[in-house]
Protein backbone atom coordinates (compact mmCIF):
# COMPACT_ATOMS: atom_id res chain seq x y z
CA UNK A 1 0.00 0.00 0.00
CA UNK A 2 0.94 3.94 -0.36
CA UNK A 3 4.23 4.32 2.03
CA UNK A 4 2.26 5.78 5.40
CA UNK A 5 5.52 6.67 7.37
CA UNK A 6 6.56 9.51 5.30
CA UNK A 7 5.02 13.02 5.53
CA UNK A 8 3.61 14.86 2.78
CA UNK A 9 5.08 17.98 1.63
CA UNK A 10 2.46 19.39 0.14
CA UNK A 11 -1.26 19.38 -0.33
CA UNK A 12 -0.76 18.17 -3.61
CA UNK A 13 1.03 15.01 -3.02
CA UNK A 14 -1.37 14.67 0.31
CA UNK A 15 -3.98 14.15 -2.38
CA UNK A 16 -2.26 12.04 -4.31
CA UNK A 17 -1.15 9.71 -1.41
CA UNK A 18 -4.88 9.83 -0.13
CA UNK A 19 -5.86 8.56 -3.79
CA UNK A 20 -3.73 6.57 -4.37
CA UNK A 21 -3.90 4.87 -0.92
CA UNK A 22 -8.17 4.75 -1.58
CA UNK A 23 -7.16 3.05 -5.21
CA UNK A 24 -5.45 0.40 -3.29
CA UNK A 25 -7.79 0.05 -0.35
CA UNK A 26 -11.02 -0.45 -2.11
CA UNK A 27 -8.73 -3.03 -4.96
CA UNK A 28 -8.15 -4.73 -1.39
CA UNK A 29 -12.05 -4.59 -0.18
CA UNK A 30 -12.94 -5.79 -3.83
CA UNK A 31 -11.00 -8.94 -3.38
CA UNK A 32 -13.32 -9.95 -0.93
CA UNK A 33 -16.70 -11.42 -1.60
CA UNK A 34 -19.50 -9.71 -0.52
CA UNK A 35 -20.98 -12.59 1.37
CA UNK A 36 -17.63 -13.06 3.63
CA UNK A 37 -17.59 -9.02 4.21
CA UNK A 38 -20.14 -9.18 6.53
CA UNK A 39 -18.70 -12.60 8.24
CA UNK A 40 -17.33 -11.66 12.09
CA UNK A 41 -13.95 -13.25 10.43
CA UNK A 42 -11.86 -10.38 12.08
CA UNK A 43 -10.44 -9.60 15.65
CA UNK A 44 -12.73 -9.08 18.03
CA UNK A 45 -15.87 -10.43 15.81
CA UNK A 46 -15.53 -7.57 13.77
CA UNK A 47 -16.77 -7.98 9.47
CA UNK A 48 -15.00 -6.26 6.81
CA UNK A 49 -17.83 -5.06 7.00
CA UNK A 50 -17.55 -3.32 10.55
CA UNK A 51 -13.68 -2.12 9.62
CA UNK A 52 -15.08 -0.57 6.25
CA UNK A 53 -16.98 1.57 8.63
CA UNK A 54 -14.81 2.08 11.66
CA UNK A 55 -12.54 3.92 8.67
CA UNK A 56 -15.13 6.03 7.04
CA UNK A 57 -16.17 7.03 10.61
CA UNK A 58 -12.63 8.42 11.22
CA UNK A 59 -12.60 9.94 7.67
CA UNK A 60 -16.42 11.60 7.95
CA UNK A 61 -15.35 13.30 11.19
CA UNK A 62 -11.87 14.74 9.71
CA UNK A 63 -14.05 15.86 6.89
CA UNK A 64 -16.12 17.54 9.38
CA UNK A 65 -13.70 19.14 11.11
CA UNK A 66 -11.84 20.79 8.13
CA UNK A 67 -14.99 21.38 6.47
CA UNK A 68 -15.92 23.60 9.41
CA UNK A 69 -12.42 25.15 10.08
CA UNK A 70 -12.81 25.84 6.60
CA UNK A 71 -16.16 27.87 7.16
CA UNK A 72 -14.71 29.50 10.36
CA UNK A 73 -17.26 27.64 12.68
CA UNK A 74 -17.19 24.29 15.08
CA UNK A 75 -19.19 21.45 13.81
CA UNK A 76 -21.53 19.64 14.86
CA UNK A 77 -22.09 16.59 16.43
CA UNK A 78 -24.45 15.18 13.31
CA UNK A 79 -21.36 16.31 11.29
CA UNK A 80 -18.73 14.73 13.29
CA UNK A 81 -20.72 11.38 14.60
CA UNK A 82 -23.95 11.25 12.72
CA UNK A 83 -25.85 11.67 15.67
CA UNK A 84 -27.48 14.74 17.31
CA UNK A 85 -25.55 14.86 20.96
CA UNK A 86 -22.92 12.56 22.47
CA UNK A 87 -22.52 11.44 25.82
CA UNK A 88 -21.47 14.10 28.32
CA UNK A 89 -18.08 12.31 29.06
CA UNK A 90 -17.18 11.41 25.42
CA UNK A 91 -14.17 14.09 24.83
CA UNK A 92 -12.75 11.99 27.75
CA UNK A 93 -12.81 8.83 25.71
CA UNK A 94 -9.90 6.60 24.56
CA UNK A 95 -9.46 5.47 21.16
CA UNK A 96 -10.91 1.41 22.29
CA UNK A 97 -14.07 2.90 23.88
CA UNK A 98 -14.66 5.18 20.43
CA UNK A 99 -14.26 2.34 18.24
CA UNK A 100 -16.32 0.52 20.25
CA UNK A 101 -19.12 3.23 19.90
CA UNK A 102 -18.26 3.25 16.06
CA UNK A 103 -18.72 -0.37 15.90
CA UNK A 104 -22.09 -0.33 17.69
CA UNK A 105 -23.26 2.66 15.90
CA UNK A 106 -22.84 1.17 12.40
CA UNK A 107 -22.54 -2.52 12.93
CA UNK A 108 -27.09 -3.02 12.05
CA UNK A 109 -25.84 -0.81 8.94
CA UNK A 110 -26.62 -3.17 5.72
CA UNK A 111 -23.69 -3.39 3.60
CA UNK A 112 -24.01 -1.63 0.91
CA UNK A 113 -25.29 1.26 3.10
CA UNK A 114 -21.69 1.26 4.36
CA UNK A 115 -19.61 0.83 1.42
CA UNK A 116 -22.32 4.03 -0.06
CA UNK A 117 -20.66 5.82 3.67
CA UNK A 118 -17.51 4.76 3.20
CA UNK A 119 -17.20 6.59 -0.77
CA UNK A 120 -19.11 9.55 0.53
CA UNK A 121 -16.68 9.77 4.03
CA UNK A 122 -13.72 10.29 1.29
CA UNK A 123 -15.18 12.27 -1.11
CA UNK A 124 -15.89 14.56 1.51
CA UNK A 125 -11.90 14.06 2.89
CA UNK A 126 -10.93 14.98 -0.62
CA UNK A 127 -13.46 17.83 -0.90
CA UNK A 128 -12.33 19.22 2.40
CA UNK A 129 -8.69 19.32 2.20
CA UNK A 130 -8.70 21.01 -1.68
CA UNK A 131 -10.78 23.50 0.04
CA UNK A 132 -7.93 23.93 2.24
CA UNK A 133 -5.89 27.01 1.02
CA UNK A 134 -2.09 25.58 0.30
CA UNK A 135 -0.62 27.82 3.06
CA UNK A 136 -2.72 26.73 5.73
CA UNK A 137 -2.20 22.93 4.71
CA UNK A 138 1.29 22.90 6.81
CA UNK A 139 0.71 25.65 9.37
CA UNK A 140 0.67 24.46 12.93
CA UNK A 141 -2.79 25.30 14.22
CA UNK A 142 -3.91 27.10 11.31
CA UNK A 143 -7.28 25.05 12.24
CA UNK A 144 -8.13 25.72 15.83
CA UNK A 145 -9.16 21.68 16.27
CA UNK A 146 -5.39 20.65 14.94
CA UNK A 147 -3.96 22.49 17.98
CA UNK A 148 -0.10 21.74 17.84
CA UNK A 149 0.07 19.75 14.06
CA UNK A 150 -0.60 20.38 10.74
CA UNK A 151 -2.85 18.97 8.35
CA UNK A 152 -0.32 17.13 6.97
CA UNK A 153 0.60 15.29 9.98
CA UNK A 154 -3.08 14.25 10.84
CA UNK A 155 -4.93 13.55 7.81
CA UNK A 156 -2.54 10.36 6.48
CA UNK A 157 -3.57 8.67 9.92
CA UNK A 158 -7.16 9.45 9.12
CA UNK A 159 -6.96 8.16 5.49
CA UNK A 160 -4.13 6.37 3.91
CA UNK A 161 -1.80 5.36 6.85
CA UNK A 162 -5.19 4.51 8.66
CA UNK A 163 -5.72 1.52 5.72
CA UNK A 164 -2.27 0.78 6.21
CA UNK A 165 -3.15 -0.19 9.53
CA UNK A 166 -5.27 -3.10 9.00
CA UNK A 167 -4.73 -3.65 5.34
CA UNK A 168 -2.91 -7.00 6.86
CA UNK A 169 -6.34 -8.13 8.63
CA UNK A 170 -7.75 -7.55 4.80
CA UNK A 171 -5.12 -9.39 3.41
CA UNK A 172 -5.76 -12.14 5.51
CA UNK A 173 -8.71 -12.81 4.61
CA UNK A 174 -8.33 -11.90 0.73
CA UNK A 175 -5.83 -14.67 0.16
CA UNK A 176 -4.09 -11.41 -0.85
CA UNK A 177 -0.10 -12.16 0.18
CA UNK A 178 1.16 -10.33 3.20
CA UNK A 179 4.49 -8.57 1.31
Amino acid sequence: MTEPSIRPESKTELLERMRAGRGEWDALIAQIPDSVRTEPALAGGWSVKDLIAHVAAFENWTAAQIRAANEGRAPTDRELYGVEEMPPDFEGWDIDRQNAAIYAQYKEMPLAEVMTFSSQAFADLIAAVEAVPEEDIASTGAQTWTEDKTLLEIVPGQCYAHYEQHADELRSISGDEIP
